[in-house]
């Protein structure tokens, strides 16, 4: 990677950590439904020029939005709710790439070899280790919460395989919209003052709404895009493995968190088996192409 991309790569990380204590302070104020349902209309109002109806996959791709925008990343605001911290949330969130694996396994019937399984292993064990961790037991449904979030995105990461021919713009402006809507029914039902809550908001409420928005949807996300665009995925996402430690900087920060030996060893642990799965997902996607190349 050109060193201006890997500044790039870099920033887009801090920008998904610090995100997390931007949720903490967020949903200080308001519900979590509340504070996704105002994120994604946001969202939905900038990639609206790019929402088109896709002939043929509007089921599939209206299915995804909602397991994207509704629960992961409504249950997401739940678990950072429910945290006192964000590092161990934030570590736990990178289950996903474990979770699509095991996914694909079933689901894809792909196979795996010994490097890719000693990876989940290591990642689960170093969510297990920080589990244990007096602090965080302190508010384990947050971490669980957060684990069923990271399986929820990893479901919507293999649908999302099917929905290739769908441009990414116009994907997103249906996550923003399924969202919004869905979020907004969701908060009416089972949260409750939201008027109230939306008059007496700080200013800070509202900053870390449009920061999660605007600073971690529609400019991170984008820029990740970007550089998936330039580089192979096996050179752009170890970057990413980062997130957690920008997270664990600004809980430490700005929210006064306090870091455990076990949060340290278990997210290092944690970090290292992504890695391992991340880089031999790569690798194995690089000989199929390889192959469906050859055989072209």
């Amino acid at each position: 990677m050109k060193f201006n991309h890997i500044l790039l790569a870099i920033l887009i990380a801090a920008a998904w950590g610090f995100n997390f204590v931007a949720a903490k302070w967020a949903v200080e104020y308001f519900s979590p439904m509340l504070v996704n349902a105002m994120r994604f209309s946001i969202v939905t109002l900038v990639f609206l020029p790019f929402l088109r109806i896709v002939r043929g996959r509007m089921k599939l791709l209206l299915l995804t939005a909602f397991l994207m925008g509704v629960l992961h990343f409504g249950i997401t605001f739940w678990a950072v709710k429910l945290a006192d911290g964000v590092g161990a949330i934030s570590i736990a969130s990178q289950l996903t790439v474990p979770f699509s694996t095991i996914l694909a396994i079933v689901f894809l019937k792909e196979t795996v070899g010994w490097k890719r399984v000693l990876g989940i292993v290591l990642s689960f064990s170093g969510v297990l280790v920080i589990g244990f961790d007096p602090i965080v037991l302190s508010y384990w449904e947050g971490v669980s919460l957060m684990s069923l979030a990271a399986l929820l995105y990893s479901f919507s990461a293999i649908l999302m395989r099917s929905l290739r021919d769908v441009p990414a713009v116009t994907m997103q402006a249906w996550i923003g919209l399924a969202g919004a809507i869905g979020s907004i029914i969701l908060s009416l039902v089972f949260e409750g003052g939201q008027l109230e809550t939306i008059e007496n908001a700080s200013s800070r409420a509202w900053l870390s709404v449009l920061y999660s928005a605007l600073g971690a949807s529609v400019v991170g996300h984008g820029c990740a895009n970007y550089l998936f665009r330039k580089y192979e995925v096996s050179i752009v996402a170890p970057y990413f493995l980062v997130v957690p430690l920008f997270a664990i900087l600004a809980g430490y920060m700005m929210l006064g968190e306090v870091i455990t030996w076990r949060i340290i060893l278990g997210g290092s642990v944690t970090i290292v088996g992504v890695l391992i799965v991340t880089l031999r997902n790569s690798a194995r996607s690089s000989k199929v192409a390889q192959a469906v190349k050859i055989e072209g």
